[in-house]
């Protein structure tokens, strides 16, 4: 199962750190277009629509990279408060999860 879990966030890595390059190099051909057409070219581009969701893949890889590391460390799908397993459903939907969904909604409750 860890196996699995791994290989999946590995590929999808990959596939994050694609589409940020692809979104890195665009973001730097409008920055070249200098600093007078950057706004109006930007406004009228698809770029502009791009933009979210280049943020939400940074975001997404960034969370998958810190999901490897306890898979490394063998802390992976061990909640980090009750120390009990996270549950594989929760797990595959979330695998950077660090709590089970009981102390999730426990530690929500707290906040609000």
């Amino acid at each position: 199962m860890l196996l699995l879990f791994e290989t999946g966030l590995r590929e999808k890595q990959r596939g994050l750190a694609k589409t940020i390059e692809k979104g890195q190099k665009e973001i730097r051909a409008l920055a070249d277009l200098g600093p007078g057409n950057v706004i109006d070219d930007f406004s009228g581009s698809a770029s502009k629509e791009n933009m979210p969701r280049y943020r939400r893949n940074r975001t997404l890889l960034q969370k998958r990279v810190l999901t490897l590391k306890p898979i490394s460390n063998g802390d992976f799908g061990i909640c980090a408060t009750g120390e009990d397993a996270i549950a594989f459903k929760r797990l595959h939907a979330v695998p950077w999860a660090t709590n089970c969904i009981e102390c999730k909604q426990h530690r929500d409750q707290a906040v609000n």
